[in-house]
């Protein structure tokens, strides 16, 4: 296997006109790693993915692949493969020419361009497609031809742009799966650009939430998930997205707490954490994931179900706390109905403070 490529990028910004699009991007990835950059539409993630790739400039700041800065190296010297979300197949040629193109280019021999057709087509299990064209293919299988053509350029980084946007559901599911088989057989140093949280917390050893220009928090994806920087991450990340409710600070020292109340509630619960010792008498916002708010069972807050939402493998239950609409979750045999009232356990220990003047978490 051929040595993977670090990735260094320092300070990078990016202006076009007036317009500042990446504001001091700061990111270290280590050789066969796969980083996901994630953000809403707008962010700079794609910028900095084409200014990775050579296919932008950068305004100031340095891009290092493999230890080398690539400032001025044109994008055919980098060592990199792209993958595009148009698939950028040519029409007229059979799969096999797609794929062997760039080997030609390059003046492979014949009898390499032959055998690392057929690896890569085995690797992505085309191998009985190799005599269609793109036109006669589905759009997964057009996804498979394109990621062939950049495996068979055997580079020491992928750079992926949003590669399933294309497909239906159940198809971006799949290649999701296939793109992560590929970087567990290749261990390449990989880049791969989506909007979609889900692709980012299956896929990334390593995830750059981007907003504005500006990473907003690096990390690995359990990280950012657990302990998300500020209210963005939290709110960007997980699906159902965190609940965030209003909470006054009581108490002080290791006394201090907060409490929450619902309308079914007699009494309230008290919620306790250390980040809360220095915040006496301040207003904080408490982020609990759905899954740490379970419904059912006894004890906890009593709570009057407002919707319920099966997905199948659990059931989301929407209710109310401290006057603000919640979710959590509970087993599908044990689904409630809109009206009833239900007992929601808090886990604590999974519970997020935040700032909601400066939205950082605390």
């Amino acid at each position: 296997m051929r040595q993977q490529h670090s990735i260094s990028i320092k300070k990078v910004a990016k202006t076009f006109g007036t317009t500042q699009i990446l504001k001091g991007v700061d990111i270290e990835v280590d050789p066969g790693q796969f980083l996901i950059l994630v953000g809403p539409s707008g962010c700079g993630k794609s910028t900095l993915l084409n200014c990775l790739a050579g296919l932008e400039t950068v305004s100031s700041g340095e891009i290092h692949i493999g230890g080398r800065n690539v400032d001025g190296v044109p994008p055919k010297d980098r060592d990199i493969a792209m993958v595009f979300q148009s698939y950028a197949l040519y029409p007229n040629m059979d799969v096999r020419q797609n794929i062997a193109f760039g080997l030609q280019m390059r003046k492979v021999a014949e009898a390499e361009q032959r055998t690392t057709i057929e690896r890569v087509s085995k690797m992505l299990q085309i191998d009985h497609l190799l005599d269609r064209k793109p036109g006669q293919l589905s759009g997964g299988q057009r996804q498979r031809v394109a990621m062939g053509r950049a495996l068979a350029r055997n580079p020491g980084l992928f750079l992926f742009d949003e590669p399933l946007s294309n497909l239906d559901a159940k198809l971006r599911v799949e290649m999701r799966a296939e793109i992560k088989l590929l970087h567990q057989r290749t261990g390449t140093t990989s880049v791969y650009v989506t909007h979609d949280q889900i692709e980012a917390m299956t896929l990334g050893d390593r995830i750059a939430v981007m907003k504005d220009g500006i990473v907003q928090q690096y990390g690995s994806p359990m990280d950012i998930y657990e302990r998300p920087a500020n209210l963005f991450v939290a709110s960007f990340i997980g699906s159902p997205s965190m609940n965030f409710i209003p909470v006054d600070v009581q108490g002080v020292g290791t006394d201090a707490a907060v409490v929450l109340t619902s309308g079914k509630s007699e009494s309230g619960m008290v919620v306790r954490g250390a980040a809360l010792k220095n915040h006496s008498g301040k207003s904080m916002t408490l982020g609990l994931r759905p899954e740490a708010m379970q419904v059912g069972g006894v004890g906890g807050l009593s709570a009057e179900v407002r919707l319920v939402e099966p997905t199948g493998p659990d059931t989301h239950v929407f209710f109310e706390i401290n006057g603000t609409h919640c979710v959590g979750r509970c087993a599908p045999h044990d689904t409630p109905r809109p009206g009833d009232t239900v007992n929601v356990t808090i886990d604590a220990s999974r519970a997020v403070f935040f700032d909601p003047r400066t939205g950082k978490s605390v």
